[in-house]
């Protein structure tokens, strides 16, 4: 079965489709970001916490982003 791949998601939804499809390459502990990766489909994941004033960041956001997007921010991994 093939599930289309989203290109944002937000909170819980998030955070089970990285447990369920992504591998983590890179955390970057400075600007509170990981670079994630599905291994099936080669695409780049951002999560990172766009309400960090809230309590512990508030809810992680994933976006999709090109590799290109993902050397600039990440370097190499």
């Amino acid at each position: 079965m093939s599930i289309a791949s989203p290109t944002r998601l937000t909170g819980n939804e998030g955070q089970a489709f990285a447990k369920q499809y992504l591998i983590q390459r890179k955390v970057d502990d400075v600007s509170w970001q990981v670079l994630w990766q599905n291994p099936q489909t080669n695409e780049f994941w951002k999560e990172y916490f766009p309400e960090s004033e809230l309590h512990g960041g508030g809810p992680p956001e994933f976006v999709k982003i090109t590799e290109q997007e993902a050397k600039a921010e990440f370097g190499s991994w």
